[in-house]
C-alpha cells in the first residue's frame, strides 16, 4: 500500500520525518529488516491493529501488521522488506478496528529515522510532544464532594481525585498532577484497578494537561455516573480529573453497570489480610480515536506508564503516583 496524499504528508511533517532537499539517505528497495520491540504488548483486535509503515519523506507505505493478542503477550520480532528506495524512517501506528482510511492514523506509537541501515524507534515525539514522561507527576487524594450534604466524613474513601492537599509534597509545588503533553493522536485515561484474578478495570475518564503540563481541568466524565448527580459530566466542584463511586441511582437509570459488581460506596483504600492494597491507580495513554467511549470504558490500551498502590490512609494522605513503566521502544536492523 503506497500512500501519497495530503493527510499522510501532514503526518510526516508532524512527526519530523520529511525529506530535506535532494539528500538521499537510508537503505535501498528490496532490503530485508527486522524490528525488535521492547516493552510493547499485543492488543486485541477490538482495540485496533498495530501497523508498520516506512517512508521516504514523500511516500508512506504500509509494510505489515502485528498479530493481535492479549496484554500478557509481548510483541515479537517483525520482519519486512523495504518496498521503496531511499527510505528515511519507520513508524508504528495503531489503526482503528473499523478504519476506512488507507493511510496511517494520527495515533503513532513509535517512530525513528534511519541512520545508515538501522533505526531506533522511540515513543518521545510519537506518543508525547517530544519530551520524556514526567518522572514525578505528583500525588492524588481520596475524597468525595457529591455527598457533602451528609456531612464530613461521608465515604471519603469512595472518590479519587488528581490533586493533593499538601502541594509541597509535589516536586513542581502545586496541588495538581503534572504530566507530559501528548501528540494530538493520544490522550491520558485514569483507572481504578481491582487486584484480583482477573483484574477489574474501572475508568474514571480521559484528560489532557494544560499549556503548563498541569491537569487543571476535569476529565470527560466529570464526577462520574456513580457519584449521584444526573448531570455528572458538569456537576461537582472539582476542577481536576477524578471520579466518585458512592451510589448507582443515576447509573441504573442510564443502564450503566459498575464492572466487577462491587457494592457501593467503594472502599478504595481497602487492603487484604497482609495489608496489601486491593486497589491500584493507573494512568494509561490511549488512542484519541477512542474519545467517544461510554463513561465506563472496558479495558485500557497497553501503554500504561503510571501506577501506584492506593492502600490504607485517610483522605488527606497523599498517594504518590509512580512512573512504573517506561515508554516502549524498538530497534530496526538489517537481516543478513
Amino acid at each position: 500500500m503506497r500512500i501519497r496524499r495530503a493527510g499522510a504528508a501532514s503526518l510526516l511533517v508532524a512527526l519530523g520525518l520529511t525529506a530535506c532537499g535532494d539528500e538521499v539517505v537510508g537503505p535501498g528497495e528490496g532490503e530485508t529488516f527486522e524490528i525488535v520491540f521492547d516493552g510493547l504488548a499485543r492488543i486485541p483486535a477490538a482495540q485496533g491493529t498495530f501497523t508498520v509503515w516506512v517512508h521516504d519523506g514523500v511516500d508512506t507505505v504500509a509494510v505489515g501488521t502485528l498479530a493481535p493478542g492479549t496484554d500478557a503477550e509481548d510483541v515479537g520480532p517483525f520482519t519486512f522488506t523495504l518496498p521503496l528506495a531511499g527510505a528515511r524512517g519507520v513508524f508504528l501506528s495503531v489503526e482503528p478496528a473499523a478504519d476506512p482510511s488507507p493511510g496511517p492514523s494520527a495515533s503513532v506509537v513509535l517512530k525513528g529515522a534511519f541512520d545508515g541501515r538501522s533505526a531506533t524507534l522511540v515513543g518521545e515525539g510519537a506518543l508525547t510532544d517530544g519530551r520524556p514522561l514526567q518522572t514525578d507527576p505528583g500525588a492524588h487524594s481520596l475524597f468525595t464532594t457529591s455527598n457533602n450534604s451528609q456531612g464530613y466524613p461521608s465515604a471519603e474513601n469512595a472518590g479519587l481525585w488528581l490533586f493533593t492537599l499538601t502541594p509541597s509534597r509535589n516536586v513542581h509545588g502545586t496541588r495538581e498532577v503534572k504530566v507530559t503533553p501528548l501528540e494530538p493522536g493520544w490522550t491520558y485515561e485514569g483507572w481504578l484497578v481491582w487486584q484480583g484474578t482477573p483484574k477489574v478495570w474501572i475508568s474514571y475518564g480521559k484528560f489532557r494537561p494544560d499549556e503548563t503540563s498541569l491537569l487543571t481541568s476535569r476529565d470527560d466524565t466529570g464526577t462520574g455516573p456513580f457519584a449521584g448527580p444526573e448531570d455528572f459530566r458538569n456537576a461537582g466542584v472539582e476542577d481536576v480529573p477524578g471520579e466518585e463511586w458512592t451510589t448507582d441511582v443515576v447509573a441504573r437509570e442510564l443502564g450503566i453497570e459498575l464492572p466487577g459488581g462491587f457494592d457501593l460506596p467503594l472502599e478504595v483504600d481497602a487492603v487484604d489480610d497482609a495489608g496489601d492494597a486491593l486497589w491500584h491507580h493507573v494512568i494509561s495513554i490511549e488512542p484519541a480515536f477512542d474519545l467517544v467511549e461510554g463513561p465506563v470504558a472496558g479495558a485500557p490500551f497497553v501503554v500504561r506508564p503510571y501506577e501506584n498502590a492506593i492502600g490504607a490512609g485517610g483522605p488527606g494522605v497523599p498517594r504518590t503516583i509512580l512512573l512504573a513503566r517506561p515508554l516502549p521502544n524498538g530497534i530496526v536492523r538489517p537481516v543478513g
